[in-house]
């Protein structure tokens, strides 16, 4: 019975439909049909638009690219090309703040050489804000036993240091650090870079090469003319040193004025890797000062420090 009331019902829709039919006039609007040439885009955003996040297609295995292996310098100073690439599955991310060369790279003699005089020396440098650049040789007494203002005219912004140093030692074999340091407009240590030799008064030199020209100490934070407002400033970054005394890390104004200063430890260098410092310095100014954040490495037998890195920054009440 229902069934039959199903089909009778129907066929009376299906009567006053036809009947309706009859009374639609030509002129009634139609929907615009989609031109044949855009059906294929139509019917490929409508397949994408289907697609729920649960039925997203999991992503294919693809080979991570090789990360860029950095050149070293060769003896000569230009560019050598890298290494064969790695399997990507085995190189380590790579940092966000990659090592930067040094702006002192004593090339030869690496550090703990033996030597006879003259000491053939290989540097590279970035030059001080008047162009120079000063080597000096110190006894392990203290004594000052060679000091010289070298004058860079490259155009580079790094140039290549070569000369011989001459020194007379009054035992068979003594140590020594040769260093080399630049300087700013204002008479203020820019960098500092120092090795550690051994020096003979005969005999046969032993010399060994530099490992790296990376920046043994690297400042993260503050940038380069950076601006620091408030009483404060955060010095942090990495370095690499060989002693177990912490970093001392100075701000010094133009005109030579201490600003503040504090230790900054760090983890001592096994195996040549970086290790992060920080520390914060208070200062009081009373107008916007410019100063150079100056980190230290200490602890060797030069009277002074034995690495220095530092930065100019702008500092503000």
């Amino acid at each position: 019975m229902m069934h039959r009331r199903c089909l009778v019902l129907l066929s009376l829709l299906w009567l006053v439909w036809l009947s309706g039919c009859e009374g639609v006039s030509n002129e009634m609007d139609l929907p615009t049909l989609i031109p044949t040439e855009h059906i294929p885009t139509v019917i490929a955003m409508t397949a994408e638009a289907m697609v729920t996040p649960s039925s997203t297609p999991e992503p294919t295995a693809t080979t991570k690219p090789t990360d860029v292996l950095l050149s070293e310098e060769s003896d000569d100073g230009s560019p050598s090309e890298g290494a064969s690439p790695i399997d990507a599955v085995e190189l380590t991310p790579a940092s966000e703040n990659p090592i930067p060369p040094a702006d002192i790279s004593i090339f030869n003699p690496g550090p703990l050489s033996k030597v006879i005089s003259p000491i053939s020396l290989v540097a590279y440098v970035v030059p001080g804000a008047d162009g120079r650049a000063r080597v000096e040789l110190w006894g392990e007494d203290g004594r000052l036993m060679y000091r010289k203002i070298f004058n860079f005219t490259t155009p580079n912004p790094q140039g290549r240091l070569v000369t011989e140093i001459a020194f007379e030692t009054p035992g068979v074999a003594e140590t020594a650090y040769l260093s080399i340091q630049t300087q700013d407009e204002y008479g203020r240590i820019m960098a500092l870079a120092s090795i550690e030799l051994v020096l003979l008064s005969s005999g046969e030199a032993d010399i060994s090469l530099a490992s790296d020209t990376l920046a043994p100490i690297v400042i993260q934070t503050p940038g380069e003319n950076e601006l620091i407002q408030g009483d404060k400033i955060l010095v942090e970054g990495l370095a690499r040193t060989a002693s177990e005394l912490p970093l001392l890390v100075e701000l010094v104004a133009a005109d030579g004025r201490l600003l503040s200063s504090r230790l900054a430890g760090v983890e001592p260098t096994q195996t040549g890797e970086h290790h992060p410092f920080a520390v914060e310095l208070p200062y009081r100014i009373y107008a916007p000062t410019w100063v150079r954040v100056v980190v230290s490495e200490r602890g060797g037998k030069l009277p002074g420090p034995v690495n220095i890195s530092t930065v100019e920054t702008l500092l503000s009440p």
